[in-house]
């Protein structure tokens, strides 16, 4: 049993499996075409809707059968027009309901008993305003003419339906017409763009939408908007054309409407076509261009626009923004695909220059070129004939004599390969900016340019690269073509060393320097400069100062960068990059010492990274960027260790030397200037144990302690250390005939720091100058304002004799101004 419910279930899913058959068709329904009309229109024999029953033996459907019967059905309030007497294959007038409107012929009932037209192999009687019955009269296909009334049914698709009844004609619904509101259809082909210059042409086409709309007795008005005119002319590239019209102006309408008279008509359904040019006045507003209709009820809609009227302004575009590394050179690496595109025709101004040049976002000129050995160039896409756009050669920067005359691409050359193996010979240039000439402007076609822009980007420069374009047509605009990224990143792992002016091989902090991708470093020269590897180098910025590398190692962190050679010369250390990375790497310099002879400056040296190679070929820098890697500090001297802590507002002031204190006392007072500490001349040298002398005469005080050297003229806020300037905090300023300087300026200049070896106290309101080595107990010390608690007293002095007025001493000065 359980055998016998399996196989039933098994033959029951096959047989869901199986195909529907289709259901048996005794005739093949079709309707012959579909009709546009009116809600008020008659569809008749000249209009030639038929629907056909038909045979198809191939597929066993052999048609309606003879004396069988069926049925027609009309939605909504469209009525048939045959007769209703009987049924009948002629003309039946008696019923005056053939033509209830005059449609094809004045006198209708002279049809009356003649055949109807295009009926065959049935007969027909208007059973209701709606349903039509049907006789087949022979076996085979049957073919009715849809002759229906609208009578004001409502716009949309109007179907009939096929009621078989007992007959083996098959059943279906079948659209045969699209009511619409009017039985004119106004329209235009495409919405043109047009400009001031008026000579482009717009499609306007004026539809029937049932047979005879057309009437040569109702003209049709078309009007513009104001600031705008028709163009009438007969002759010339800006004539009108017209079919199955006549074309007159209307008398004082300032050519703003045009009067269109059907002419030439067929009675069919009939089309208008006028090709016609708009003229924009100086008053005319930007935007669509909308035409009313005038005169003629039967057309919709009664307004339309037409056109657009846009300014000359010529779009130029990017294909996509490129991701670019900057300082890289690859041949042909980076192009920007720009399109050029009028938006009118003649936006474009013969005989006159479009110019671009390499910009930020913000329009300022960036150090970018036009790639070397690559081409410029420029395709016609569409457009005038004669409507050119040509590269000017003589805009180019290029080696050797200027290029002259135009042409539609152009070789780039801006490296003097005679010099190629010299490079302090060489004469590059940088190609940054280059000009377009547009020889004729367009007259019937809008012109549409392609243009492939090769180019290469300075090393330091990143952020959005735009091409600045303006003239001939182009209003000035912006268009990005990068997204400019730098090779590498560089990064001091630790805090900045301090080095000591004059002393040998002091260490220096680890550099990491790591691609922002792979591939970011290359590892060619292009132009046969070097093939075998590109070097990229870590340089003191200011190359003039005494300072020297004296060694270097490396570490490969990350990726698969290959590097033939890691070392160091006087100035730089340098990298050698054989073969390019597919992952992004990471270098690190290690055991980097530097040597710095006694004319370094003080304060903080900087390193450039230069790690691209558009030098090479360009007149384009190749560092990336440049960072603090150093601070310099003067060498200590431990024959004098001073501290001396000073209190704002007081003349008494203490000094430590050696573990002694003693009390002492100046002839003024320190005091606060813009947020500064204020001490005299004297006073400040004592405390940092430098020797000071003034010349009244020139008004210069000069500090020095070793090898540093630090001069001022008193009545300016700079001061020079080593020969460098540094800007002072604080002007210098006279009180009571003393010069007063801004205490933290002058000890930094000699190696001491704020917050380290200068302290101030806020609660005390002390200054304490502490030794250049100073170490972290007496920095805390210091900052808890106790510095003085475990230094000895020094022995009572004797009363100090008056001393004679020192360098810098004017009792009679005023303030420095």
């Amino acid at each position: 049993m359980k055998r016998k419910l399996s196989l039933l279930m098994a033959f029951m899913m096959a047989a869901t499996l199986l195909p529907a058959q289709p259901a048996f068709a005794a005739t093949r329904n079709v309707i012959n075409k579909t009709i546009t009309t009116t809600s008020d229109a008659i569809t008749d024999e000249t209009t030639g809707v038929i629907l056909t029953l038909g045979v198809d033996n191939a597929a066993s459907i052999y048609g309606a059968k003879a004396g069988q019967y069926f049925e027609l059905h009309l939605d909504g309030d469209a009525k048939w027009t045959y007769g209703s007497k009987e049924l009948t294959d002629k003309y039946a007038y008696t019923d005056n309901v053939l033509y209830p409107a005059n449609n094809h012929t004045s006198n209708p009932s002279a049809l009356n008993g003649a055949p109807i037209t295009k009926l065959v192999n049935a007969k027909v009687q208007k059973l209701t305003d709606s349903i039509l019955g049907v006789q087949v009269q022979t076996d085979g296909k049957v073919e009715i003419p849809l002759l229906v009334h609208f009578n004001g049914t409502p716009e949309g698709v109007q179907k009939v339906k096929v009621v078989p009844k007992d007959s083996d004609v098959s059943t279906g619904e079948y659209a045969y017409a699209n009511v619409g509101e009017d039985s004119i259809k106004f329209r235009v082909q495409k919405k043109e763009k047009i400009s001031r210059s008026g000579n482009t042409k717009v499609q306007l086409i004026l539809d029937e939408m049932t047979p005879q709309a057309f009437d040569a007795s109702k003209s049709i008005n078309l009007k513009l908007p104001r600031g705008f005119t028709w163009d009438f002319s007969t002759s010339g590239k800006t004539a009108y054309t017209v079919s199955k019209a006549k074309i007159d102006k209307v008398p004082n309408s300032d050519d703003r409407i045009v009067k269109i008279t059907p002419d030439g008509y067929t009675g069919q359904l009939d089309s208008i076509y006028l090709n016609m040019c708009i003229i924009p006045d100086r008053d005319a507003k930007f935007g669509d261009v909308d035409v009313i209709v005038q005169e003629n009820s039967d057309v919709s809609p009664t307004s339309l626009v037409v056109a657009e009227y846009v300014d000359y302004g010529v779009q130029v575009k990017a294909e996509k923004v490129l991701n670019v590394i900057a300082g890289k050179d690859i041949e042909g690496l980076y192009k920007s695909k720009l399109t050029i595109e009028e938006p009118a025709t003649s936006s474009l101004q013969g005989n006159r220059y479009m110019t671009f040049q390499f910009v930020d976002e913000n329009g300022k000129a960036v150090d970018a070129s036009l790639q070397d050995g690559e081409r410029l160039k420029i395709t016609k896409k569409s457009g005038d004939k004669e409507t050119k756009l040509q590269i000017d050669k003589s805009s180019i920067e290029r080696v050797g004599n200027k290029a002259s005359g135009k042409v539609e691409d152009y070789d780039i050359k801006t490296f003097d390969e005679a010099h190629r193996d010299n490079k302090d010979k060489r004469d590059n240039k940088m190609a940054d900016k280059f000009d377009l000439y547009v020889t004729q402007q367009s007259e019937t076609t809008r012109t549409k340019f392609e243009l492939e822009v090769p180019f290469v980007v300075d090393s330091g420069f990143t952020g959005k690269l735009f091409l600045k374009v303006k003239g001939a047509g182009a209003e000035e605009q912006l268009v990005q073509i990068a997204d400019v990224k730098p090779p590498v990143t560089f990064e001091v792992k630790g805090a900045l060393p301090q080095v000591k002016i004059g002393l040998q091989k002091q260490d220096g902090q680890d550099i990491l320097v790591k691609e922002t991708e792979a591939g970011a470093l290359q590892d060619y020269v292009p132009a046969g400069i070097n093939s075998n590897y590109a070097e990229y180098n870590l340089k003191f910025e200011d190359t003039n100062i005494q300072t020297y590398f004296k060694s270097v190692a490396y570490t490969l962190d990350e990726g698969n960068i290959g590097i033939k050679k890691v070392d160091k010369k006087d100035k730089y250390i340098y990298v050698q990059v054989d073969r390019r990375s597919t992952k992004p790497s990471a270098i690190t310099f290690k055991n980097i010492s530097v040597t710095l002879d006694r004319s370094v400056p003080y304060g903080e040296l900087r390193l450039k990274g230069n790690f691209g190679i558009v030098d090479e070929r360009y007149d384009l820098s190749k560092t990336v960027k440049k960072f603090d890697y150093f601070t310099t500090i003067t060498p200590v001297s431990d024959e004098k260790r001073i501290t001396t802590v000073f209190t704002i507002g007081e003349k008494s002031y203490t000094e430590v030397v050696r573990g002694v204190k003693e009390a002492k006392t100046a002839d003024v007072a320190p005091f606060i200037k813009d947020n500064r500490t204020m001490l005299p001349v004297r006073y400040i040298a004592d405390a940092i144990g430098a020797v000071v002398n003034y010349d009244p005469t020139t008004r210069i005080a000069t500090f020095q302690k070793y090898q540093s050297v630090v001069t001022m003229n008193i009545d300016k806020n700079v001061m020079y250390v080593n020969g460098s300037p540094v800007q002072l905090d604080a002007k210098p300023t006279n009180v009571e005939g003393r010069i007063f300087l801004p205490v933290a300026n002058i000890a930094q200049a000699f190696g001491l720091k704020h917050g380290e070896t200068i302290i101030w106290n806020q609660e005390a309101k002390t200054v304490t100058i502490l030794p250049q080595d100073a170490t972290p107990e007496e920095v805390k010390a210091a900052q808890d304002g106790t510095i003085l608690k475990d230094a000895k007293e020094a022995k009572p002095a004797e009363a100090p004799k008056a001393e004679a007025p020192k360098a810098e001493e004017k009792p009679a000065e005023t303030p420095a101004k």
